[in-house]
């Protein structure tokens, strides 16, 4: 069988694909790579070449669509992902989206537009959905052990402050200085609707004030957002994120059913069934990596392991074989889990107003919201442009990025940067 030749477009996160989970794979192999960042393109070239493999590393993305690929990783800025990967796909190729799949509601019309169009498989990687855990928090769902999810709450809290100046490069108008607080909120919302089916279709927002740690460091956000949802089966959920103090990052989530819960974090699931009166059956589990046919048969932790699961999925789907049907998040849900973040910092903005979230699966839903370019981005063009917290946008000196860029001269950046 030939190999899928895989492309990547960003060679920081993306050079994680190509590092530890592309080589040696059955069924797919790195041919290409695309970073605008000189010295990080530089660095990618010497891994290829001393592993005695045989990569383009380009800076243009149209020639890495001219590479011969049959699927590419989207890997560069997290709002900036949707552009390209229409791009792929009107060529048509596969598209693998790590995070996040739109920063608008007018790129998530075309980006369903065109992957009805080309017919191609459209994956999002939200890793944290694959984690053991949550692998096994929807596997435990699906097999009705606390019966009709009435109740879901998650948390993501990780502190990007120490690591900053390798994120954002110093750059004043880099995506993470401006980007609202509820934006990158899959990691949270992800793995419960991943696990129980449902989507949201109403959301409400709150926002933390600016947190000094992170305005030392030049970012213009909230210190953490709340997003509350309405879900299709009537129930609700609760989802945190915030760049608080907390070392190392934390991810839990808590499904409440109408016969028992499920709690889960990275590593551990602990099952809660109700029985009879005031009894439970409580268990608790180290989950381990699932295992099938077109996953790489590594064991490199639940954050790499979960990667290599999704890539898994994303591959079988293309290959026809149902599992990736069954298992890869397809651009409806991916945009079931995004949408929230996008607006609920709409209704941070105006106090906590519930905003209905569209189901994209319909195309007359979708004519109700082109054109809607509202975003954070300084490249937002008038009267789209929203400030990027919910006081305003704040004034950054520029010895504030000066400072960072100072910090990031010290370090030798690599490939595989997170």
């Amino acid at each position: 069988m030939n190999k899928l030749r895989i492309g990547i477009l960003g060679a920081s996160r993306g050079m994680d694909f190509a590092m530890r989970i592309l080589p040696g794979y059955e069924f797919a192999e790195i041919a290409a790579v695309c970073e605008s960042y000189p010295d990080l393109l530089e660095k990618s070239r010497r891994f290829f070449r001393e592993n005695g493999l045989s990569v383009l590393c380009c800076e243009s993305f149209d020639e890495l669509l001219d590479a011969g690929i049959d699927a590419v990783i989207i890997a560069n800025y997290a709002n900036e992902h949707a552009p390209y990967a229409i791009r792929a796909l009107e060529r048509g190729i596969h598209v693998y989206s790590e995070v996040q799949p739109v920063q608008t509601l007018d790129e998530a019309c075309r980006l369903c537009d065109a992957v009805e169009k080309s017919g191609k498989v459209y994956a999002y990687g939200e890793n944290y959905c694959y984690f053991d855990s949550t692998f096994a928090m929807r596997r435990h769902y699906e097999a009705g052990e606390i019966g009709e999810a009435v109740c879901l709450e998650a948390t993501f809290c990780n502190d990007c402050s120490p690591k900053w100046h390798l994120l954002t490069r110093g750059k004043r108008d880099h995506w993470r200085n401006y980007v609202p607080s509820s934006f990158y909120c899959t990691h949270s919302i992800g793995p419960i609707l991943f696990s129980t089916g449902l989507r949201p279709v109403r959301v409400s927002g709150l926002e933390a004030p600016r947190l000094s740690h992170m305005a030392e460091k030049g970012a213009r956000c909230g210190g953490g957002a709340v997003l509350s949802m309405e879900l299709s089966n009537g129930g609700m959920a609760h989802s945190l994120n915030t760049n608080g103090f907390r070392h190392p990052y934390i991810a839990s989530y808590r499904m409440f059913g109408d016969r028992g819960t499920i709690e889960a974090v990275p590593d551990v699931i602990t099952v809660f069934r109700h029985t009879e009166g005031f009894d439970y059956d409580v268990r608790s589990e180290r989950a381990g990596a699932p295992t099938f046919r077109y996953r790489p048969p590594l064991e490199l932790g639940p954050y790499s392991n979960s990667d290599a699961t999704a890539f898994g999925y994303f591959v079988a789907k293309i290959l026809g074989d149902p599992i990736g049907e069954e298992y890869s998040i397809d651009v409806y849900r991916a945009l079931d889990m995004a949408l929230p973040g996008l607006l609920g910092y709409r209704s941070v903005l105006e106090g906590g107003k519930p905003y209905p979230v569209p189901d994209m699966r319909d195309p007359s839903v979708r004519e109700r919201y082109r054109g809607d370019l509202y975003a954070t981005d300084p490249r937002t063009p008038e009267p789209y442009r929203l400030p990027t917290n919910k006081s305003g946008t704040p004034e950054v000196d520029e010895s504030v990025y000066e400072a960072v860029r100072e910090e990031l001269a010290k370090v030798d950046l690599t490939p595989g940067m997170k």
